[in-house]
């Protein structure tokens, strides 16, 4: 799955807009649990039965910003979920449904001072934002994204401490902001502050008490336990729970896939194949929800796998399969995978000693538009062959 990242700053102005706190006005039930059934159904990767939920509250809540974030998460699961994030269209859409949910929750908020839940909510929305704006690696969108996600998010709590779902956004922002790298870092620094291990322990609250983002929070605990080569990694509780969900939704490739990423970081990487080439098949039998959109992830995790036991020839195959994907519809937009698949090559070359093959791959990797960050990884290996010394990596793309 793909780097649930919230960058974030704290609002100059946060102090005095919290220091009266109005009569707290409780979320209607029957929203409370369409809502829920929706988000429940985001996570089950059904989206028709999402869209159903929330078309349902937005026909009797038209004003309240909870459906129109609903609408909104719909169209960002389709990306996240069914398309990995690869579909610039689809990219436009949400952006598009996002900017009108926030029209609305900031015209609800305006009414509603009281409402904590429509504040969790709007947090959620500019949060969202955020999380596109670093997909796009547009830094500073998700700078003043971030700090009014924030900013709306402590809101939400000030009007009603017991909101455990708040948590998800603080303890991104703490965890993230704590641990920024490179030149983001420094420049984050002149204007915010972050406490790591606070992040992970206000997730931990929200994973154990949220109502709407226990399962997030799970997820993303997992995600900042894979780390590849962090202080804060745990990749056997990682396993744990990731196989806590794999019971939870047998049939999920999200899920699946989420435990393949534990299991690779655990070190496990005979197991970690195993479970990949099972994905693969469940792809290729046409499992409901193993879409073949999700076949250049699968082969390149395999490949992966085979790299890591420096088994280069049996790497090289699966790499080969992965990249041969993005000449089955030039048309479609090419998967981010499959892009990895080919700098990947390059890789299992500059390891056999055929630096001339690896640099044709590398060159080739890098005439994509580069939408996903390749280029910094790309140029490092157009200047230096990759080595032994670089294993095993991390499974995901940068």
């Amino acid at each position: 799955m793909k780097k649930l990242i919230l960058t974030a700053a704290l609002s100059l102005c946060a102090g005095a807009a919290l220091a009266a706190t109005p009569k707290y006005e409780p979320l209607p039930e029957d929203l409370r649990l369409l809502s829920k059934k929706g988000i429940d159904a985001i996570y089950s990767v059904d989206i028709p039965e999402a869209r159903k939920n929330f078309e349902a509250a937005l026909a009797k809540y038209p004003e309240h910003p909870y459906p129109h974030f609903g609408m909104a998460m719909t169209k960002w699961a389709t990306l996240e979920y069914l398309e990995d994030e690869s579909d610039p269209k689809l990219e436009k859409e949400y952006e598009a449904m996002t900017a009108e949910a926030i029209d609305v929750g900031l015209a609800w908020t305006k009414k509603h001072p009281g409402d904590a839940n429509a504040y969790l909510c709007l947090g959620g929305m500019y949060g969202l934002q955020a999380r596109l704006a670093v997909l796009q690696h547009r830094w500073w969108r998700a700078y003043v994204d971030g700090k009014k996600a924030i900013s709306n998010t402590r809101r939400s709590l000030k009007i009603d401490p017991e909101l455990y779902d708040a948590y998800l956004g603080l303890g991104m922002y703490e965890y993230y902001a704590g641990t920024l790298p490179g030149v983001i870092k420094i420049f984050a620094k002149l204007f915010l502050s972050g406490d790591a291990n606070e992040g992970i322990r206000q997730l931990t609250v929200c994973k154990e008490k949220g109502y709407f983002n226990a399962l997030a929070a799970k997820l993303l605990l997992i995600e900042i336990y894979t780390q590849t080569g962090s202080k804060y990694a745990n990749p056997d509780l990682a396993v744990k729970w990731s196989r806590e969900l794999r019971a939870q939704y047998p049939v999920h490739p999200q899920m699946h896939f989420v435990e393949i990423v534990s299991l690779y970081e655990d070190k496990l990487y005979e197991e970690s194949r195993k479970e990949a080439l099972a994905y693969l098949k469940a792809v290729n039998d046409g499992v409901p929800a193993y879409r073949k959109r999700y076949l250049p992830r699968v082969l390149t995790a395999i490949g992966t796998t085979y790299l890591v036991d420096k088994k280069y020839d049996e790497a090289a195959d699966y790499f080969g399969q992965a990249a041969a994907t993005l000449k089955e519809d030039p048309s479609a937009h090419p998967a981010r995978w499959g892009v990895w698949a080919i700098v990947r090559l390059g890789n299992v070359y500059d390891l056999k000693g055929a630096r001339a093959k690896a640099m044709e791959f590398y060159k080739q990797a890098r005439a994509y538009n580069d939408e996903w960050g390749f280029s910094e990884s790309i140029a490092n290996y157009l200047k230096k062959p990759f080595s032994e010394l670089e294993l095993p990596g991390q499974l995901p793309p940068p």
